[in-house]
């Protein structure tokens, strides 16, 4: 029960200053703004082809938006434990009943709301949208919502762990970027390596595409935005045991990186 009110108590601090910062309604703006831009363009494109047909024509700008804000979200998880590390706030807190459990499980709690609050503001926006242009706000869009919630949980797990190695702030940010440009870079070289029929490769290049398509099986059980990329493409495929199952491994995804994260602080200490 303790554990529980101090675990509130951190919620309640830190959603609530969060929730009101100008950053979370910039990277909501954002957000927003380049979906726009990806739905003139649909709607140009049905103008000058006078016909489109797509049973989803909301679901792609809809993981542009999810990429805007689940980038926020990992930057501002990756550095809420090292600010506190560093300012001095955690050592004072760890004085007290708090725990590295609920220190993380409050944090954990408090960015996972704050992006579910970001999902309402995105499902009334794609409902507006829906209104103005005759797209269709489809069951498929609602199910994507839903799944986008497990997946913003793994976002915010894997940003909480990278914190939780890094003592101070800008040490969290440059692994977060070194590591997310990492899985981007693999990523970008092996699709562009798969654009290449075998026969044009030179031997040395075959096996560096498959050396790379080990690594990117690999990264993507690691990464967070590969679950998000799977996680979308579930409802797209319509295979209700596949969506189950990513909701499935988006929760152990989230409970390994969150035990993983309450080990590591607990071991490194409340210091910089």
């Amino acid at each position: 029960m303790r554990a529980f009110r101090v675990m509130r108590t951190l919620f309640k601090r830190d959603f609530l200053y969060s929730l009101y910062s100008l950053g979370y309604y910039v990277a909501l703006f954002v957000s927003f703004i380049a979906s726009s831009f990806i739905l003139k363009n649909f709607l140009d494109s049905i103008g000058e082809e006078d016909i489109l047909v797509s049973a989803y024509p909301l679901n792609y700008p809809l993981y542009i938006t999810l990429i805007i804000i689940s980038l926020y979200l990992v930057i501002l998880s990756g550095v809420s434990i090292s600010r506190e590390r560093e300012q001095g706030t955690l050592e004072v807190l760890f004085y007290g009943p708090v725990t590295p459990g609920s220190f993380l499980w409050g944090k954990y709690l408090k960015d996972l709301c704050l992006g579910i609050v970001a999902l309402g503001f995105t499902a009334l926006y794609f409902y507006l949208v829906s209104l103005f242009t005759n797209l269709g706000f489809t069951t498929g869009l609602i199910k994507a919502l839903i799944m986008s919630i497990f997946l913003l949980s793994c976002v915010v797990s894997f940003g909480l762990f990278i914190s939780s190695l890094t003592g101070r702030i800008r040490s969290s940010v440059l692994a977060l970027v070194a590591i997310l440009g990492a899985f981007l870079a693999i990523q970008l070289g092996y699709n562009a390596l798969l654009g290449f029929e075998k026969e044009s490769l030179s031997v040395p290049m075959l096996y560096v595409r498959q050396a790379m398509s080990y690594v990117f099986r690999g990264i993507s059980w690691i990464s967070p935005f590969a679950y998000l990329s799977r996680g979308l493409d579930s409802v797209v495929l319509e295979n209700p045991l596949l969506y189950v199952a990513n909701i499935g491994y988006a929760v152990a995804y989230s409970l390994v990186f969150m035990v993983l994260s309450v080990y590591v602080m607990s071991k490194k200490g409340v210091r910089a």
